[in-house]
């Protein structure tokens, strides 16, 4: 079985290198697709930087909850645009 003992910070380097690929295909097809699928984008890219800069960074303690509540937020954010755009495919 492999360990991935040591490798947390390339992990979370990873996704911050999807949010910002996220990001910029959300900027980059603003005039081509739906409101829904660009808020879905940029609220899955605010998600990932929400939960992996504060692993690859220090910050200060008090900032873990409202960057905890960002978090939080977007992802059912995210949630609710991709029930959305199921909802409307389904439709």
């Amino acid at each position: 079985m492999a360990s991935f003992h040591g490798h947390g910070d390339k992990v979370a380097y990873f996704f911050i290198a999807f949010g910002l690929y996220l990001l910029f295909r959300a900027i980059t097809e603003a005039h081509v697709t739906s409101l829904t699928g660009e808020t879905l984008y940029i609220a899955i890219a605010i998600s990932l930087f929400a939960s992996n800069v504060p692993r690859v960074m220090d910050i200060p303690l008090h900032m873990v909850q409202p960057i905890r509540r960002i978090e939080i937020f977007s992802f059912a954010l995210a949630l609710a645009c991709f029930a959305a755009l199921c909802l409307r495919y389904l439709i």
